[in-house]
């Protein structure tokens, strides 16, 4: 498995790479700044039988 990543910001649409740690379990979410334009998003990681990670962001205003 890889141990990173990449999603899109939902905010300013800049690939962000990020680690992933697959102790945290096959389903993940968790709140992160972009380093680019400083808003938040919900990172979601899911993780699946092949240890394949899927990760995408939603705007932290949107995500509720």
């Amino acid at each position: 498995m890889n141990d990173e990543a990449i999603y899109i910001c939902d905010n300013c649409g800049e690939e962000i790479v990020v680690p992933i740690d697959p102790t945290g379990g096959s389903s993940q979410e968790y709140v992160e700044d972009c380093p680019v334009c400083c808003n938040p998003n919900v990172i979601h990681v899911e993780i699946d039988h092949d240890d394949v990670a899927r990760v995408w962001a939603v705007a932290e205003q949107d995500q509720y």
